[in-house]
């Protein structure tokens, strides 16, 4: 009978921790103002929103309602699917957390008017995005002003070095902000940094600042995704490549290094979906034929992950 009740007794607690144990969700829903789109499409920061198989919110008499789970609170890039379609789009970032999100999105030549409300990132990100275009924003009107007016040599130089130096203080700005804020939003800024501002960022300041946030959140997605970019950034003509391994069509695991060992080697970057990758490609078809004999390879490697059959075709 002791026994008995202890097992009751247990079979309680763990119901009680599995009750507590509640899933985090982001319920995001909202509206779409001025336009017929049915789908929007939702991408985390690594995805390829054109290209890669990403969430689709169906759109309904202008209104959207989504649940998505929250593993761990990240930035998404929203955008129309329609105008993803026509290769024309713009895309608002939202940062996915365990709270309800209020989205209302207007075409892409009125994009300025999107809102997104609720959460603290997404509050933090406002901000950000407001301070800075207090601060930037009348300077990079003053330069566009100037490009329309750079009809000679010396007007065109002038109007180069301002927006050189215009995104080299934006930079610099924005480094200073992930600095000052250990936070999500700092870490997003951070890899897009690394991602679209290679020119102008400080490499030892990224690695500093790679180093606190990775601390600061360990195991999110963002550590690996992060490492990877900087790692990438060492990568320059002369020195020694980064290697990697990649399965092949069947499925093994193929190591570069294994593949030019001592050989003049190619490595073609390429999709099946990239008309130009692919007649780029076919050009080097002779050659390899000509020398490979003589000490000289080519190793393609194809962006794709569900369309395997078509790298056959």
């Amino acid at each position: 009978m002791k026994f008995s009740n202890q097992l009751v007794l247990l079979f309680t607690a763990l119901l009680l921790i599995n009750c507590s144990k509640k899933e985090d969700v982001c319920h995001i829903h909202g509206t779409v103002v001025d336009t017929d789109t049915k789908t929007i499409l939702l991408a985390r920061l690594n995805q390829d929103i054109v290209h890669d198989s990403v969430i689709e919110i169906p759109v309904i008499n202008g209104k959207f309602d989504y649940k998505l789970h929250v593993e761990k609170p990240e930035a998404y890039e929203l955008a129309l699917k329609e105008s993803v379609k026509s290769g024309m789009y713009r895309f608002s970032t939202v940062f996915i957390e365990n709270t309800d999100i209020n989205i209302t999105i207007h075409p892409d030549d009125k994009f300025d008017k999107n809102t997104i409300e609720g959460g603290k990132l997404n509050s933090d990100f406002f901000n950000y995005k407001k301070n800075k275009d207090q601060k930037f924003k009348p300077r990079l009107e003053a330069i566009n002003s100037l490009s329309e007016k750079a009809n000679t040599p010396e007007l065109e130089r002038d109007f180069l070095d301002s927006i050189s130096k215009y995104y080299n203080d934006e930079q610099k700005w924005k480094q200073q902000y992930i600095n000052k804020n250990n936070t999500l939003v700092s870490y997003y800024l951070l890899i897009k940094s690394i991602i679209f501002d290679k020119e102008n960022i400080n490499v030892s300041e990224v690695k500093k600042s790679f180093e606190k946030l990775s601390k600061q959140f360990p195991n999110h997605p963002y550590n690996e995704l992060a490492l990877n970019l900087i790692n990438a950034m060492s990568i320059e003509a002369g020195k020694k490549f980064i290697d990697f391994t990649a399965p092949d069509l069947n499925g093994n695991p193929v190591t570069l290094s294994t593949q030019i060992d001592g050989k003049v080697a190619l490595l073609d970057l390429w999709a099946t979906w990239c008309g130009p990758c692919i007649a780029k490609s076919r050009t080097m078809v002779p050659v390899y034929n000509d020398y490979k004999d003589k000490g000289f390879t080519v190793i393609g490697v194809a962006r794709e992950k569900d369309n395997t059959k078509r790298l056959t075709e």
